[in-house]
């Protein structure tokens, strides 16, 4: 299964040194981002569609594990179909992953799900368009035949949970397939990589990681090849030592 980590800085020594069969210091690990090439253009795509389907694959687990019935069901299978079809959809960033030469496409047998997951998607959860959600104008009758209130109401058909079963199938399928597309590209780039000296490796520069406050957060800038990451975090005023008045 291929591994899609986050990681809050990437390109820095860590500071713990591995220890070495002799119990000597072994050299400091380093995470570098490998120079552009179509292979890593490649790796980035494919990872970026992979960490769409585990996101989705999360969501749905926690739905099932919650339960049909649950409070969280609708919103967590809803965030599912949202992040499923990412791949699918056109992007300013990537390529389709159904339009990609490494995506042998989907299994026949998963066709009808993964075409019924993208109709509910378009009608239902990106747009309220379908018979599955009812607004409705209502009144309310007292028992003399008058009208106690008026308001409205919308009428929602959740996700059910054969079909959230039927998904998780259909994910955990695309999950293993884009794995296993990933893997010829992370062979390539590993033995290209050996072929570098580690001083050249080392000198690779890892993304350009700057700092906001979690008030300035958006996401308006596109994403570009050149990997820049804005962190986002909370600020607080410190008060200072009443004795001191600082």
């Amino acid at each position: 299964m291929h591994e899609s980590k986050r990681v809050p800085h990437a390109g820095v020594v860590d500071s713990r040194a591995d220890e070495g069969s002799d119990g000597s210091s072994a050299p400091e690990s380093q995470l570098v981002v490998l120079p552009d090439s179509p292979d890593t253009r490649l790796l980035v795509e494919l990872t970026s569609h992979a960490n769409d389907l585990s996101e989705a694959a999360h969501s749905l687990g926690k739905a099932l594990d919650s339960g049909e019935g649950s409070d969280v069901w609708e919103p967590l299978t809803s965030h599912a179909v949202t992040a499923y079809i990412r791949p699918f959809i056109h992007s300013n960033a990537r390529a389709r992953l159904d339009h990609m030469a490494e995506f042998p496409g989907i299994p026949a047998e998963l066709l009808a799900t993964h075409d019924m997951i993208r109709k509910y998607r378009n009608t239902t959860v990106a747009h309220s368009q379908s018979n599955l959600v009812m607004p409705l104008p209502v009144a309310l009758l007292s028992g003399v035949d008058q009208v106690v209130h008026v308001w409205g109401m919308t009428v929602v058909h959740p996700m059910p949970g054969t079909i959230a079963v039927r998904f998780a199938d259909l994910l955990t399928t695309l999950e293993s397939i884009v794995a296993t597309a990933i893997q010829p590209v992370t062979e390539r780039l590993r033995a290209w990589v050996q072929t570098e000296s580690p001083a050249t490796v080392r000198q690779w520069q890892g993304p350009e990681v700057t700092h906001s406050t979690d008030d300035a957060f958006n996401g308006s800038r596109r994403r570009s090849r050149i990997p820049r990451f804005t962190t986002y975090m909370r600020t607080e005023k410190v008060q200072g030592d009443p004795d001191t008045g600082e």
